[in-house]
C-alpha cells in the first residue's frame, strides 16, 4: 500500500488479508456485488503455485484513481479513455506484483506474473473469465481465496485483490506455510 499512497499522495489503508476456500459463484459477492460496475486488473501467475490474481475496483474507485494519478479534477475520468486506462493498468501492474512479492515472502515460493489485462464490465463478468479457468477441471467448484480491502482513507477508494491458485497450486501453498494436512 505504500506504492499507492506514494503515487496518490493519499493516506491508504489495507484490511488485513481474509483467507479461505471459496465457492467459485461467491467470487463477485466478495468484490462489492455481481452487478456493480468494475475495473478489473487481472494477472496470470506462473512458478511455484501457478493461479490468478486480481484487482478489482468498484467504478467510481476507479475513476477517483484514476483522476488522482493523472492530476485532473474528481470526475473528469470516468469515461475510461486510454489515458485512464494506461494509468489504472500501470498501477494495477504495481500493486499486483507488490502483492505477489508479498505472498512469496511469506511462503518462500517462486511466483512470476504475467502482463497485466484490464477489463471494465460488471464485477461477476471480470470474475467470471476468471473462475472459467476451473471449467476444465470437473471436481472444483472453489478455490483457496485471499482478499484485500483497500481503502483510502476518506473512503474514495476502496478495492480488492483477489488470488486464487490453481488446483493443484494449494497444497504447495500449503506445505510453504507449514500448513499442510
Amino acid at each position: 500500500m505504500t506504492a499507492l499512497a506514494t503515487l496518490t499522495d493519499c493516506t491508504i489503508d489495507m484490511s488485513v488479508p481474509n483467507v479461505g476456500i471459496v465457492p467459485l459463484s461467491r467470487f463477485a459477492d466478495i468484490a462489492g456485488g455481481a452487478e456493480t460496475l468494475s475495473a478489473g486488473i487481472y494477472m496470470a501467475v506462473e512458478g511455484d503455485a501457478p493461479g490468478h490474481v486480481a484487482f478489482i475496483l468498484p467504478e467510481v474507485s476507479a475513476c477517483r484513481l484514476t483522476d488522482l494519478l493523472t492530476g485532473m479534477p474528481f470526475g473528469s475520468a470516468c469515461r475510461m479513455e486510454e489515458l485512464a486506462c494506461s494509468a489504472l493498468m500501470e498501477v494495477g501492474n504495481i500493486l499486483v506484483s507488490s502483492y505477489l512479492v508479498a505472498i512469496c515472502e511469506l511462503t518462500g515460493l517462486r511466483l512470476l506474473s504475467s502482463p497485466p489485462a484490464l477489463a471494465f464490465d460488471m464485477t461477476a463478468s471480470i470474475l467470471s473469465c476468471i473462475a472459467s479457468v476451473f471449467a476444465a477441471h470437473e471436481d472444483v467448484d472453489r478455490a483457496l481465496t485471499v482478499v484485500t480491502q483497500v481503502d483510502e482513507i476518506g473512503g474514495a477508494i476502496s478495492g480488492y485483490f483477489i488470488f486464487i491458485p490453481e488446483p493443484g497450486s494449494l497444497s504447495v501453498m500449503l506445505r510453504a506455510l507449514h500448513m499442510e494436512g
